[in-house]
């Protein structure tokens, strides 16, 4: 049986952690949409998440930790969406700790083989209007979270 929208999500963590570009590229479709927290604006294709994923990976000297909250996935048919939290931490190859949340749309179809693929993906830190700073220390359950 192939992995449901809630499974591709949730997989994310340990392959992330193993920095297994080849699990993580499996769940993306070829056309993907990507609206990531740094980079462009937008970026297309599997190739550019490679692309992104390798920079990623190449920027921690330790493995990254990953923790999903409050996912929740909505399916219809053939199409699906997922919103989530997730907690990033991990040391960089310049030393720097990084504990962050960021926050996660994901869009998926299913294919033709019944599995299911991202084909839009949004990841956001929330930032200050007055200051334009990311929020980087904003947690789930808080007032300002």
């Amino acid at each position: 049986m192939t992995a449901g929208p809630r499974a591709v999500i949730e997989s994310r963590v340990a392959a992330t952690a193993a920095k297994d570009l080849d699990v993580l590229l499996a769940h993306y479709a070829e056309d993907v949409t990507l609206f990531d927290a740094v980079g462009p604006l937008r970026d297309t294709g599997r190739d550019a998440e490679r692309a992104r994923l390798r920079e990623w990976f190449g920027a921690y000297r330790s493995p990254i930790e990953l923790d999903i909250r409050e996912l929740e996935v909505h399916a219809d048919g053939d199409v699906a969406f997922a919103h989530y939290l997730f907690h990033v931490r991990g040391t960089m190859t310049d030393g720097t700790e990084v504990a962050m949340w960021v926050r996660s749309t994901a869009g998926l179809r299913r294919d033709d083989d019944g599995g299911w693929k991202i084909v839009h993906e949004h990841s956001s830190v929330p930032f200050d209007g007055a200051t334009g700073e990311a929020l980087t220390r904003l947690e789930p359950g808080t007032a300002a979270g």
